[in-house]
């Protein structure tokens, strides 16, 4: 064959040349980050201290197969990157390559503390208002100029570690080349997708539903390519949607209502307090109040987050329609309007940031209207939430030695410091050592010594808040204003650590993340006779039914409530509570009935007003154990006979 001819040949099959060619790459760096993912995949996979099973070693297959998989499409792209562009462009790519998987290690920490993705969390923060993601930050305990710092570190810092790993490891492939052709790579990322198909065709039947979920979320991906069929349950209509405000406060006004006694009302809300660690050692005060007054036999929060709950509570309404009037509703707090009608005086003593997703103007109203008095102390990095609650109890003892104090006003009082980082003054006797020293939020081990010494963080912080509930108490018992007046002593939510593989809230809805005490004392508590307050569960949503309920009777009005009065009888037996979702309305939520819960999400998740199905996640006990009623078709008609009530409540017609 002449040269000519050799030339031709060569001329007509481009393809054929192009697959014999060498990767022209450093092919150590992607090594590198490939090892750094398998590394993430191990732990990650074996990190929950699980029992053994074949659900693990299935999904590390499959993630180390993912990751195999994306490491080699970044190699073959800046393979054809270093090829035929300029090589700055290269660099820039090899950068972005390591930013790539850093980002998988955020992903990882997402995912241990909140229960959801980066990608999940990207979606959720571009919802948000620049005024809210900074609040967010803020909730973290770390100061903005650290996130500035940290900001700054990932743009400039994480490029600067990519070229000098690449600059290292170029060395070692300049004296050890390895010869990969563009053949061997594109045969690898056809074979890949296919071996992890067979994975899913051959293995995925044999792993358990409720572990594909569990495990399932520490795939690079977040899924498999062949996902199993959700179970739906279908229904007829769609989420019950509550009056427009304009028809709400008509329906307020309409009823005549007056009040010629007006005892005092106190609402105590602590930050994240969980019923079960409420003792008589680290709450001495609380479980005093709680063992003279009235405690139920279970109560839930209504949410396993902040602005959620603080919705229901003042809202008298499950927070599932929270997104729709969070900024469109002026008025505020339709409970706290009647308590105005009546004559009471609201005043407002917080040391929570109620700018948080626009909750103050939810709960007092545009400019904060229904606030007589408006006592906000706010606690931004270096200062803590316990110096804070600590002025909100001064400001509320000063305050109880005025005469206006002596009868009707209700006084709103949010405590902070059981929030993570769990904070206490610096002068505070430690009552329960040995500490975590770290920031908790930051944490990601999850060994029981570790976990040991965040819960003492946690108990010296209730500690600490009970001390200023038992300081309040006195004082009012001092100045005789305790025995007539209506006290609620609540948290938002719970607080978890990893019981079912999450720590702190906001998370998923495990019994520790909504397991909130509410404890009532209403004047001298003889409205409760005859009833069997151990057998009651309630939650956030009735705690304004049955203060408004004591102090003037059931009104028609109460039609706009979710919650009702503890006195009511043949009381709703169920409690319904939403799943943290950013500035959005809860897509996950629970129906419980006392003893076992059915989890399930609105389907599109989306726009859960104008879904017509529920995808059924699981049924739980108390104890967190999944209950197995049989097939889908025998489980799908567990639910509609067991919680048909408050499906039919849910969703029907207004």
């Amino acid at each position: 064959m002449s040269d000519q001819q050799l030339f031709d040949h060569k001329k007509v099959n481009p393809i054929s040349h192009f697959i014999r060619q060498k990767l022209v790459i450093n092919p150590y760096y992607f090594v590198l980050l490939l090892a750094g993912l398998f590394g993430l995949n191990f732990y990650h996979v074996f990190g929950f201290e699980k029992e053994l099973s074949f659900s693990p070693f299935f999904f590390l297959a499959y993630a180390i197969g993912q990751s195999l998989l994306e490491v080699l499409v970044l190699a073959f792209v800046a393979n054809l990157i270093r090829k035929y562009l300029h090589r700055s462009l290269y660099y820039l790519f090899i950068s972005l390559c390591f930013i790539c998987i850093f980002m998988h290690y955020i992903d990882f920490l997402l995912v241990r503390f909140m229960d959801f993705s980066l990608f999940f969390g990207i979606d959720i923060v571009l919802d948000e208002t620049l005024d809210n993601f900074i609040e967010l930050l803020h909730l973290t305990g770390i100061s903005i100029n650290s996130w500035i710092f940290a900001g700054i570190s990932v743009v400039v810092f994480l490029p600067m570690v990519a070229i000098i790993l690449h600059y290292l490891t170029s060395k070692l492939a300049r004296t050890k080349p390895i010869g990969i052709s563009h053949g061997q790579v594109l045969k690898a990322l056809f074979c890949i997708p296919l071996g992890l198909v067979a994975l899913d065709l051959t293995f995925s039947p044999l792993v358990d539903k409720e572990e594909f979920r569990f495990y399932q979320r520490v795939l690079p991906w977040k899924s498999t390519l062949i996902t199993p069929k959700e179970q739906l349950l279908e229904l007829t209509r769609s989420l019950r949607v509550h009056l427009s405000e304009k028809e709400a406060l008509k329906e307020l006004h309409s009823v005549p209502i007056a009040l010629e006694k007006k005892p005092n009302i106190y609402l105590f809300i602590a930050e994240s307090l969980r019923e079960d660690f409420l003792t008589s050692e680290t709450a001495p005060n609380v479980v005093q109040f709680r063992e003279e007054n009235i405690r139920l036999g279970q109560t839930l929060s209504n949410a396993n987050c902040t602005q959620l709950s603080w919705y229901s509570i003042f809202h008298s309404q499950y927070p599932l329609g929270w997104a729709g009037k969070k900024n469109t509703w002026k008025s505020g707090s339709i409970p706290l309007q009647t308590l105005k009608k009546l004559g009471y005086k609201i005043r407002l003593y917080s040391a929570a940031q109620l700018k948080y997703y626009g909750a103050g103007e939810l709960i007092l109203g545009k400019k904060n209207h229904l606030a007589d008095t408006y006592h906000l102390y706010t606690h931004y990095a270096p200062v803590t939430a316990a110096e804070t609650d600590e002025k909100v109890i001064q400001q509320l003892e000063k305050d109880l030695q005025e005469k206006w104090a002596k009868e009707g006003n209700v006084f709103l009082i949010f405590l902070d410091s059981t929030h993570f980082n769990y904070s206490w003054p610096k002068d505070w006797p430690l009552k329960f050592t040995p500490i975590s020293k770290e920031k908790t939020d930051l944490r990601v081990s999850n060994s029981l010594r570790d976990i040991e010494l965040i819960k003492n963080r946690y108990r010296n912080s209730i500690h600490f808040v009970d001390s200023l509930f038992g300081r309040l108490i006195t004082s009012l018992k001092q100045k005789k204003l305790y025995d007539d007046s209506l006290i609620v002593f609540t948290g938002d939510h719970g607080e978890e650590f990893f019981e079912e593989g999450q720590l702190f809230h906001a998370s998923h809805l495990s019994h520790m993340q909504t397991n909130a005490p509410i404890y009532y004392k209403l004047g001298d508590n003889r409205s409760f006779e005859g009833l069997e307050t151990g057998k009651i569960l309630s939650s956030h949503v009735d705690i304004f039914p049955t203060i408004l309920d004591t102090l003037i009777g059931e009104k028609p009005f109460f039609k706009l409530f979710d919650g009702e009065s503890l006195f009511k009888k043949d009381r709703f037996p169920f409690v319904v509570t939403g799943r943290h979702n950013g500035g959005r309305n809860p897509a996950e939520f629970f129906i419980h009935d006392g003893e076992k819960k059915v989890i399930a999400k609105f389907t599109p998740s989306k726009k859960i007003h104008q879904s017509k199905a529920l995808e059924i996640i699981t049924l739980k006990d108390l104890s967190g154990k999944t209950l197995d009623v049989g097939t889908p078709q025998q489980t799908e008609a567990y639910i509609r006979v067991h919680y048909q009530e408050a499906i039919n409540r849910l969703f029907s017609a207004e």
